[in-house]
C-alpha cells in the first residue's frame, strides 16, 4: 500500500482528501476524516476522526470510539438528572426524551462507523 497508489485511486474515484508529508486525510460525509499514516511503511494505520460540528460530539473533535464513550456518559448523566427532576404526573416526557436521545446517538454512530470500516475496506482492496 503506497501513498502515491493510494491517492491516485482516491482521485480516480473523486474522493476529497488532502496530502500533509506522509498522511492522506479522507473527507468525508458530515465532518468524517479517515486518516492514512504512511511514515511507517511496514504498518501503515488507519484512524477515524469526527470534526467541528458533527451530529455526535458537536463542535468537539474526537474518533468514533471516543464519541461513544463521550455520549453514554452523557447519556446516563441526563437521565439521572430527569429521574430525580421529573415529579408530574401523567405522561412522561423525560423518558420519551431519553429514547429519542439513545436513539439519536445509536443512529448516528452506526452511520459514522459503516462509513469509516467501508472506506477502510475499500483502501484495503485497492492496495491488496
Amino acid at each position: 500500500m503506497g501513498i502515491d497508489n493510494t491517492e491516485e485511486l482516491l482521485k480516480k474515484f473523486d474522493y476529497t482528501f488532502l496530502r500533509k508529508n506522509d498522511k492522506l486525510i479522507i473527507k468525508l460525509d458530515f465532518s468524517q476524516r479517515i486518516i492514512i499514516d504512511f511514515t511507517d511503511p511496514e504498518k501503515i494505520k488507519i484512524t477515524d476522526k469526527l470534526v467541528g460540528w458533527n451530529f455526535l460530539t458537536g463542535i468537539i473533535e474526537m474518533s468514533i470510539k471516543n464519541a461513544t464513550l463521550y455520549n453514554f456518559i452523557w447519556t446516563i448523566i441526563i437521565a439521572t438528572v430527569f429521574v430525580y427532576l421529573d415529579q408530574s404526573e401523567g405522561l412522561n416526557l423525560a423518558a420519551f426524551f431519553l429514547v429519542f436521545v439513545i436513539f439519536w446517538v445509536l443512529f448516528w454512530f452506526m452511520y459514522y462507523l459503516i462509513k469509516a470500516e467501508n472506506l477502510k475496506r475499500i483502501l484495503i482492496s485497492w492496495n491488496a
